[in-house]
């Protein structure tokens, strides 16, 4: 469950067993654990973001991250959804998630995005 009052947004992991906790972000379901692992390495980069497209990216990452090598995250079995102070809950399918899809297209799967080094070499060499 998520929502949003006027202590800011929050997120409820809700167990069969009727236990709820508070998460700063979680993933569910099958093959879940790499989401969450990235999740959990990034949520320190989501404190000060106040772009949506931003949060919506990781979020996509850590999915993408979950899937199969044979599948690729595309507008047929992607939904956004998301709510916050002054926003009302929203939520996106079908071509609505294009935009998304494509800032993260390319990222490299493990969610670290472009290799900062990658031809740091070659500018090394011409300095």
């Amino acid at each position: 469950i998520a929502g949003c009052d006027e202590t800011g947004p929050h997120i409820y992991y809700i167990c069969p067993s009727s236990n709820f906790y508070e998460c700063k972000c979680m993933a569910i379901g099958a093959r879940s654990q790499s989401a969450r692992t990235y999740l959990e390495r990034h949520k320190d980069d989501f404190k000060d973001v106040e772009d949506i497209g931003e949060l919506v990216a990781h979020a996509l990452r850590a999915l993408r991250d979950c899937l199969p090598n044979d599948t690729e995250l595309t507008t047929k079995n992607v939904s956004v959804a998301y709510v916050g102070r002054d926003v009302e809950f929203t939520m996106k399918d079908d071509e609505d998630v294009a935009d998304y899809l494509k800032a993260i297209e390319d990222d490299k799967k493990g969610g670290e995005g472009a290799d900062p080094g990658e031809g740091a070499e070659e500018t090394m060499e011409t300095q």
